[in-house]
């Protein structure tokens, strides 16, 4: 079977070229190309068990203008994977690590004040005020 080697689609025998990418079909696909950066120049700032979580912290650094990657190491076969099987890393380059982290703190920090504000009981009406 013939295979485009750009979109690397896989065509019927016959086919010549890709319709999609107006190239030549070839018998065998190339090697898939390395990423394109190097793991040595990122760091982790949050390690997670879902990828919601993972996707909410790689929003908010993207906010912030910080560069950012998920390494999602999580097994895919199962539709919800914990401990050793969920393993998705939220990485910033090293030269932001520290202020990553340091906003990420804050971020933790604003919205521990917040969730306790919101846990403490309202005192009942009449009560606590002077009249």
């Amino acid at each position: 079977m013939p295979f485009c080697p750009v979109c690397r689609m896989e065509y019927q025998p016959g086919v010549e070229r890709c319709p999609d990418c107006d190239e030549p079909l070839v018998e065998q696909l190339p090697p898939q190309p390395e990423p394109q950066w190097d793991a040595t120049d990122w760091e982790t700032v949050e390690e997670v068990t879902d990828r919601a979580t993972a996707a909410i912290i790689e929003g908010f650094l993207l906010e912030e203008g910080f560069p950012v990657r998920i390494l999602d190491r999580s097994d895919t076969e199962f539709a919800l994977s914990v401990g050793e099987l969920a393993q998705i890393e939220v990485q910033v380059p090293v030269a932001d690590l520290e202020r990553a982290l340091a906003i990420l703190a804050e971020r933790d920090e604003a919205f521990a004040v917040e969730r306790q504000a919101s846990e403490e009981p309202e005192a009942p009406e009449g009560e606590g005020t002077d009249s």
